[in-house]
């Protein structure tokens, strides 16, 4: 049992400051202001559910402090709330602690409050059987009332007679509206219409006048398409004048390259010419010979060139043969590599052909079942001594069995040897006889005998299949072992060689193989060629050796001083190389310009390349025929003709479509009257699930706990003291309020069901001075207090003092 030892509070107003310290045993709690003892109740619930009622823990000052100590059967509790006022907002923290050695603080979850965790009950539960208050009307019809209503639907405060008539009147007042209500649908239904008419119209304006627009678009751009295939025709036509007008067009560019390196030249010859050391008429003396030079040194150096480029290429090569890993492989080692290439996939091919790995599964599954074959063989090792003889002699004997037990004479004998000799029967010797020799076999009859032979044929059979099976399937594993060591060695072998060149697989290496061999025949071929280079560049510097020794001999017959012969001979070679190059240049100008002018003819190249530029825009349109274009555009102008026509059309649709209402304005009208007519089926449907509801909870609670509660009532009447006759007579006056403690009390206690834990607070305003009713309440509260603590709060004085009087703890607040 649950008990409140004691509460402290500080600075509450309606309460103030209190100390209170509750005995065991019924407590009267006295206070001349009855409004505190309500205030102690609410004060309760907010400080064990967290309800936020201000006005029953509202402080007097800034701070405020409530402490509640409670005890069980084997602990103790310490609850303690302060309050601070902040502005206009009251904030306060809870703290609770378990009294036991160690004083522990516990932290309750968000979702739990203190009355959950301390009762084990919800906050409806504490309202209806925690915290009881007695009404203060003194009108005997009243506690009538409130006894019809617990009876009716175990609500004090709520007459199920009286919201049915309210209900019922108010499902009449909104039929009473259904005409006014079927006007209002009507208005709204009409309202709808015109709404979606013009809603139609709008949209119907807007598919148009995007159509339009779209059309509009469209004109616009086969508009263009045509101006530009007219333009493109018109250019095709020019190039289908000029089909040269690429080649002048790239002989144009040519003439001005060399028209521009012909320049270049010519500066340069220049640049030379006025150097000190070289004498225009001494050049111009020897020009044939300088020209001479000139092309043996263009020769000699071109010859060098294309040698040191194949020196270049050779010297490469090597480099690349030295470093593939290639150097020492013979044809040998290539077909090895292939042999071993090849049996490594037909291993692998034969391993994921044969799945192996469900022969090794079905291998010891044979040998599971084959060891327990064996083992059931085993066990009919006996008939293995079975022989066609054995077999026919005991059939032999179980038929002379047969046949003596089945004759007359037999069964003659087997009756009077024993009854009158005194002899065992031949039947019995016979039996004798079968049965030692079945023992042998360990069987009893001869079917179990023919039975058991045939089983162990049978099983015999059986082992040697498996047994058969179990070599083939060993073979297999014996075969996939050897397949994966050939696989092992084969890809070692492989791994090896790829690791050298650096390649991930056979056809690697062997691309890389095929590609040295090529390399080295490439080599070879290049080698020779660089010989053939050399011996012509040899003599082509012989021939230019030559020459300048000529040009040297010439400079001396010419008076140039010795000293200064060999710096003017390398003047003049210079001058001889520019004037060859200018020369050249010159040539090929004049070649290229006599080409290009004779292709021009009269015509302007500037003129067809304002109209034929960009040529790439031309390429598509050259493969169609003047015919093929020419169709092309008069179907573009069909087309525009039909989207002109259709341009009218949704003008003239534009013009013609009528006017309609404003949608908004039409919005605001259909949601008024649709507030209306809502509101209307709303409040209907709103009363008929309020009916519909409380009839279904009255049902169930008539179902539940009409009964139980008539029970409980009973039994509480049952408990309260028995008064006198005298005393039961007077009584009558206050069977109302009896009554109504009763259903009161037995409410409360199906509420809290079973739960004992929870402390009964029962708060007395004024009352009437009939005292028995209050002698038989306050006879079952002492009776209660036995189980719960109870604590009965008043502001009379007389029922104070006689509760006083007779064993109730007083506490004066």
């Amino acid at each position: 049992m649950m008990r409140i030892e004691r509460i402290i509070s500080t600075n509450l107003t309606g309460v103030g400051d209190v100390d209170l310290t509750f005995p065991v045993g019924p407590v009267v709690l006295f206070s001349k202001d009855s409004s505190r003892q309500r205030r102690l109740g609410t004060l309760l619930l907010k400080l064990f559910y967290d309800l936020k009622q201000p006005s029953a823990s509202k402080v007097q000052s800034s701070k405020g402090l409530v402490e509640v100590w409670l005890s069980a059967e084997s602990s103790g509790f310490h609850i303690r709330r302060e309050f601070s006022q902040q502005a206009d907002e009251l904030e306060w923290t809870s703290t609770l602690e378990i009294e036991a050695e160690t004083g522990q603080q516990v932290s309750l979850p968000e979702t739990m409050t203190l009355g959950d965790y301390l009762f084990r009950t919800t906050l409806r539960a504490f309202r209806e059987g925690g915290v009881l208050e007695w009404p203060e009307n003194k009108d005997i019809n009243y506690f009538f009332r409130r006894v019809r209503n617990l009876q009716q639907g175990g609500e004090e405060g709520l007459s199920l007679t009286k919201v049915r008539a309210s209900m019922a009147g108010a499902q009449k007042r909104v039929k009473e509206q259904t005409e006014s209500m079927a006007l209002v649908k009507a208005e709204y239904d009409a309202l709808r219409h015109e709404w979606e008419e013009a809603h139609r119209l709008q949209e119907n304006e807007r598919v148009l006048r995007i159509e339009l627009k779209n059309l509009q678009e469209k004109e616009k751009i086969l508009a263009e398409k045509m101006s530009y295939a007219t333009k493109i025709q018109e250019r095709i036509t020019v190039l289908r004048q000029n089909p040269d007008y690429r080649e002048l067009r790239h002989l144009q560019s040519e003439l001005t390259q060399l028209e521009e390196r012909s320049r270049d030249s010519a500066a340069t010859l220049a640049a030379l010419t006025h150097e000190p050391q070289v004498d225009w008429a001494v050049i111009e003396g020897l020009r044939e010979e300088c020209l001479d030079w000139a092309g043996l040194q263009e020769q000699v150096d071109r010859l060098a060139a294309k040698a040191q480029m194949l020196a270049l290429k050779i010297y490469e090569t090597q480099n690349s043969l030295q470093m593939s890993g290639y150097q020492g492989v013979s044809k040998n080692e290539v077909q090895r590599l292939r042999r071993a290439e090849e049996e490594r996939q037909a291993a692998q091919e034969e391993l994921e052909l044969n799945n192996l790995s469900s022969v090794k599964s079905e291998l010891e599954k044979i040998q599971i079942v084959g060891t327990k074959e064996i083992a059931k063989l085993q066990n009919l090792a006996v008939m293995a001594g079975v022989t066609e003889a054995s077999k026919f002699k005991i059939a032999q004997k179980e038929r002379h069995w047969a046949q003596w037990h089945g004759s007359k004479i037999g069964s003659f004998l087997d009756w009077a040897l024993p009854e009158l000799l005194g002899l065992k029967s031949i039947g019995a010797r016979l039996s004798l006889r079968l049965a030692k020799c079945y023992q042998t076999y360990h069987v009893s009859n001869y079917k179990e005998f023919t039975n058991q032979l045939k089983e162990f044929h049978d099983q015999q059979q059986l082992v040697k299949r498996l047994q058969m099976e179990l070599g083939q399937l060993q073979e297999k594993v014996y075969r996939e072992e050897k397949l994966r060591k050939l696989v092992d060695s084969r890809t070692k072998t492989l791994e090896r060689a790829f690791s050298t060149v650096n390649v991930a697989d056979f056809p690697a290496w062997l691309n890389g193989w095929e590609d040295h061999q090529s390399k080295k025949h490439q080599l070879a071929l290049w080698r020779d060629e660089l010989q053939l280079e050399l011996e012509q560049q040899q003599l082509e510097e012989n021939k230019l050796a030559a020459s300048v020794e000529q040009l040297r001999e010439k400079l001396g017959n010419w008076e140039t001083l010795t000293t200064d012969r060999d710096e003017v001979l390398t003047m003049v070679m210079k001058v001889a190389r520019q004037l060859r190059v200018k020369d050249e240049l010159e040539k090929e100008v004049a070649l290229f310009a006599q080409r290009y002018y004779d292709l021009l003819g009269d015509r302007k190249l500037e003129h067809l390349a304002k109209i034929l530029e960009p040529l790439a825009d031309l390429e598509r349109e050259t493969l169609l025929s003047e015919e093929e274009g020419m169709t092309e555009l008069a179907a573009r102008q069909k087309e525009r003709a039909e989207i002109r026509h259709q341009l009218e059309a949704t003008k003239q649709s534009l013009q013609n479509s009528q006017k309609f209402t404003s949608l908004s304005s039409l919005e605001k009208k259909i949601e008024t009257v649709k507030r209306q007519w809502m509101a209307y089926e709303d409040l209907n449907e709103a009363l008929d699930d309020a009916q519909t509801m409380l009839e279904a909870s009255w049902q169930e609670w008539k179902t539940k706990c009409e009964k139980p509660l008539r029970r409980e009532k009973q039994w509480i009447l049952s408990q309260m003291p028995s008064l006198s006759i005298k005393e039961t007579i007077k009584s009558k006056v206050g069977a109302g309020q009896r009554d109504y403690f009763a259903y009161r009390m037995a409410s409360a206690q199906l509420a809290l069901g079973a739960n004992l834990e929870l402390p009964l607070l029962f708060s007395i305003g004024e009352m009437n001075e009939e005292q028995s009713i209050w002698e038989e309440i306050s006879g079952y509260l002492r009776k209660l207090s036995l189980s719960r603590q109870v604590v009965l709060v008043t502001s009379n004085t007389q029922l104070c003092q006689k509760l006083a009087a007779n064993s109730w703890q007083r506490i004066v607040v």
